[in-house]
């Protein structure tokens, strides 16, 4: 049963779970290093890579594009909604 003991949070027979290999959470780990790196305040580190990071996230050159694809790719993530959502985050006049 689920955690309510009432079924509500049961499993459907046919339902998978998404299987997190090594791989996908090496790949997953890289994101997350670039979304701390982005969020660093400004009194920790330098704002280079503050900056770097940001621009990484938004995919703003072809570049970091075809290199988030990638890393997106491997970590089986949609990109679209990663860049859309550090386009809003992570202003470019920041």
């Amino acid at each position: 049963m689920g955690k309510l003991g009432d079924g509500r949070f049961d499993k459907s027979p046919g339902a998978q779970e998404p299987v997190l290999t090594p791989e996908r959470k090496l790949w997953r780990a890289v994101l997350t290093l670039a979304y701390e790196e982005a969020e660093m305040p400004s009194d920790c580190g330098s704002p280079a890579e503050r900056a770097k990071a940001r621009a990484y996230l938004r995919a703003q050159s072809p570049f970091e594009a075809a290199e988030l694809a990638l890393v997106c790719g491997f970590a089986e993530l949609p990109m679209d909604r990663l860049v859309s959502w550090a386009r809003r985050r992570y202003d470019l006049a920041a």
